[in-house]
C-alpha cells in the first residue's frame, strides 16, 4: 500500500467532521442521549427514593379486611412479630389473625390445604404462610383467594415488609454485631480448584455473574447501536458523494483510499467524543445527586467489586476496540455506498451491512449468555475472535475484567489486521464504480470490476 494512496486524507477529515457536527439530525441525537444521561441518575434516584418512602408498591387503598399468620414452624414463638407490616401506614388497621397451627403435626400439607378452602370463600382476606421450603429455608407465602379482591401489590408489599423484619431479626435472634452483619452480606467470590491424577491443581471452570452479564449485554447494545448508526451515515455520505459532478475533479487531488479513511475516521472521532461526553455526564450527574440527597445512586444499585479491575488500560482497550469496530463497520459501509449507482439503491445495498451487523451483535449475545457458564467455551472463542462480533462483545468483557490477556490482545490484533483488508477492498471498489452509472451492481460482479481496475482500465 503505498503512502500516497492517503494523499489528502486529512482534508477529507476534516470536512467530514466538521460537517458531521453540523448535520442537524446527529445534533438532535447529541442532545437528546446527553440530555438523558444528565437526568437519568437524579430522575432514576427521585423514583427509588419514592419507592422506598411508599413502600415501592404505592398503595393507596386496602382492600384486604384481615390478614391470617399461619406459622407451620413455629417462627411467632421464637420472637418474630408477624404484625411488622403493620409499620406501613396503609396497613396500620388491618386486624392480623393468628392461626393456631401444631409445628409438629403430621398432617400439616392436608391442613393446610382446608384452610385455604376457608380462605377461598373469604375475598378480602390474605395469609400470611410461614413454612420451611425445599431447601429447608424460611419462606413467606402471601396468599389470597382465587377470586379476591385484594390486589397483587398488596400481597408483595406485605411479603417485602416482612422480609425486612425477617433480615433484623435474624441478627438480633444471633446476637451478631454490625461487623459481622457486613461480612455476612458481602458478595464473596469463590475459585474452585481442581485436583488432576499427577496431583497437581487447576483452576475450575470460570464463569461470570448475572450482574457481570448485565454490563456485557449493556455495552454490546450501546455499540452495537453507535456501529449500526454511524455507518448507515457513512453509505448514505459515500453515495451522495458518487452522485455529485465534483467526485471528477477531487480525485485530481484526493484518492479514494483517502476519501473511505478521511469519513470513517471522522465518524470515529465523532461517535468517540459523543460516548466520552455521555459517560462524563452521567458520572457527574451521579456525583451532583449524591451530594444533594446524599445517596451515591450507582454505587447503591452496581453490586459491590463489579468493576475492580477497571483501571486506565482496560479503559484505553475497550476504547480501541470500540473504534476499530466502528472503523469496520464503517469500512463495510463504504463498500456497500461505493456499489450504489443511484440513491434509490442504498437501502437494498446497505443490506449486506444489516446482516453482518445483525450476525456479529447475535453472536455476541449468545457468547455473552455462554459466559455465565464458563469463559472458555467455543462460542466465547468464537465471538471475541470474529471480527464482526468482537467489537460488541470485547469491551464489555474488558471492562469487568474477565478473559485471558493473549485472548484479548489476538482478538485487537485480528480486527485491526481485517479493518486493513475492508479499507483496501472498499477504497478499490470505490474508485472502480466512482464513475459507473449502469445496471445495479451485484456482488459477484465486483470481482472483475477489482480486476479492471487493478488493470488500469476505465470501469
Amino acid at each position: 500500500m503505498r503512502k500516497s494512496e492517503f494523499r489528502g486524507w486529512t482534508e477529507v477529515f476534516r470536512f467530514t467532521f466538521i460537517q458531521t457536527w453540523k448535520n442537524r439530525s446527529f445534533l438532535i441525537f447529541m442532545i437528546i442521549s446527553w440530555v438523558v444521561c444528565m437526568l437519568a441518575v437524579p430522575v432514576l434516584s427521585a423514583i427509588s427514593s419514592s419507592k422506598k418512602d411508599t413502600g415501592e408498591y404505592h398503595i393507596e387503598k386496602v382492600n384486604a379486611d384481615k390478614v391470617y399468620v399461619y406459622d407451620e414452624i413455629g417462627l411467632t414463638l421464637m420472637g418474630f412479630d408477624t404484625t411488622a407490616f403493620k409499620k406501613a401506614e396503609v396497613f396500620k388497621d388491618l386486624p392480623v389473625v393468628p392461626v393456631n397451627v401444631d409445628p409438629l403435626s403430621e398432617t400439616r400439607e392436608q391442613e393446610w390445604k382446608e384452610f385455604t378452602k376457608k380462605v377461598d370463600e373469604e375475598p378480602k382476606s390474605i395469609v400470611i404462610h410461614i413454612r420451611l421450603d425445599a431447601t429447608h429455608s424460611f419462606s413467606f407465602d402471601v396468599v389470597r383467594a382465587i377470586e379476591s379482591d385484594v390486589t397483587k401489590k398488596e400481597c408483595e408489599y406485605i411479603g417485602s415488609l416482612l422480609v425486612e423484619e425477617f433480615n433484623e431479626f435474624k441478627y438480633k435472634a444471633t446476637n451478631f454485631g454490625e461487623e459481622q452483619q457486613k461480612a455476612l452480606d458481602t458478595t464473596y467470590e469463590v475459585t474452585g480448584l481442581l485436583e488432576e491424577k499427577d496431583g497437581t491443581f487447576v483452576t475450575e471452570k470460570a464463569h461470570i455473574s448475572t450482574a457481570k452479564y448485565w454490563v456485557v449485554y449493556g455495552v454490546l447494545f450501546v455499540v452495537m447501536m453507535v456501529c449500526i448508526t454511524g455507518a448507515m451515515q457513512i453509505a448514505t455520505a459515500v453515495a451522495m458523494d458518487k452522485s455529485s459532478k465534483v467526485m471528477e475533479y477531487m480525485l485530481t487531488s484526493i484518492r479514494p483510499m483517502a476519501l473511505i479513511f478521511g469519513k470513517v475516521l471522522a465518524q470515529v472521532v465523532s461517535v468517540i467524543i459523543q460516548m466520552g461526553v455521555s459517560f462524563g455526564l452521567a458520572l457527574l450527574s451521579n456525583f451532583v445527586t449524591g451530594q444533594v440527597t446524599g445517596n451515591n445512586y450507582l454505587q447503591t444499585k452496581l453490586p459491590a467489586g463489579i468493576f475492580s479491575s477497571l483501571n486506565p488500560l482496560n479503559i484505553a482497550l475497550a476504547l480501541l476496540v470500540i473504534a476499530l469496530g466502528v472503523m469496520l463497520y464503517g469500512f463495510i459501509a463504504g463498500l456497500c455506498g461505493a456499489m450504489v449507482t443511484k440513491m434509490e439503491e442504498l437501502q437494498e445495498s446497505v443490506s449486506l451491512l444489516t446482516m453482518t451487523n445483525i450476525i456479529g451483535s447475535y453472536l455476541a449475545l449468545f457468547a455473552a449468555m455462554a459466559m455465565q457458564k464458563s469463559l472458555t467455551s467455543p462460542l466465547f472463542y468464537a465471538a471475541v475472535l470474529i471480527p464482526i462480533s468482537s467489537p460488541f462483545l470485547l469491551p464489555g468483557v474488558v471492562l469487568i475484567g474477565e478473559g485471558a490477556w493473549w485472548i484479548k490482545l489476538l482478538s485487537l490484533a485480528i480486527l485491526f489486521v481485517m479493518d486493513v483488508i475492508i479499507l483496501f477492498t472498499s477504497a478499490r471498489v470505490y474508485e472502480a464504480l466512482l464513475l459507473y452509472n449502469g445496471n445495479k451492481i451485484k456482488l459477484k460482479d465486483l470481482k472483475k470490476f477489482l480486476k479492471e481496475a487493478k488493470g488500469g482500465k476505465a470501469a
